[in-house]
């Protein structure tokens, strides 16, 4: 029994990890912006620096050993990446507000002030960014499409026993992840839209 819940656990982390979440979110954001009639053209530009960068940036700081794993169980290895991300991020945020697009740029400033707020977070704490990430996603979902998809929180209980299980964050940890990403979008998401 031992041996299945630490495959499962590994099997919850991977399927439901923020390098791919991550680019699910904008990728809803992109859609949302498609029925507001933006062109695909710079919809690919934008996913590409809000996500393909950062992804790219990841693995070469995981080829070179700048982090030791794909989990970057220490702080101290997630400010890099971190920052990098937030900088890709506020890039395209600007060529949003540039192109004079203001309901898509207000959507991915929510997704940028929650990402700040993890980065600055963790310059002192470990919070968990698998359960922050989720809550983001399951929430904006919800938030999004009218709270048809509350059973996604399900979810978000799976991903944070996970993390506690494999001991890559203790109960404070993945808790004040998922209250600050889905209070966060939560709130964010209802100012702008």
């Amino acid at each position: 029994m031992k041996k299945f819940k630490n495959v499962f656990a590994e099997v919850i982390s991977r399927v439901l990890d923020p390098v791919w979440e991550i680019p699910v979110g904008i990728i809803m954001a992109i859609g949302f912006a498609v029925t507001e009639g933006l062109r695909w053209r710079f919809l690919g530009v934008l996913l590409f620096i809000d996500a393909v960068v950062p992804f790219i940036f990841f693995l070469i700081m995981l080829k070179h050993k700048q982090i030791v794993n794909w989990d970057m169980q220490r702080r101290t290895e997630r400010i890099p990446i971190y920052v990098f991300t937030l900088l890709c991020h506020l890039v395209g945020l600007w060529l949003t507000l540039e192109l004079g697009k203001i309901e898509l740029a207000s959507v991915l400033g929510v997704f940028y002030v929650i990402g700040l707020a993890f980065g600055l977070i963790t310059l002192r704490w470990k919070i968990s960014l698998h359960a922050g990430v989720n809550a983001v996603l399951f929430t904006a979902i919800n938030v999004f499409y009218g709270w048809q998809y509350i059973w996604l929180y399900g979810l978000l209980a799976l991903v944070m026993w996970a993390r506690v299980h494999q001991k890559h964050h203790t109960g404070e940890q993945v808790i004040a992840g998922a209250v600050l990403g889905g209070g966060m979008v939560g709130v964010g998401l209802g100012l702008v839209l």
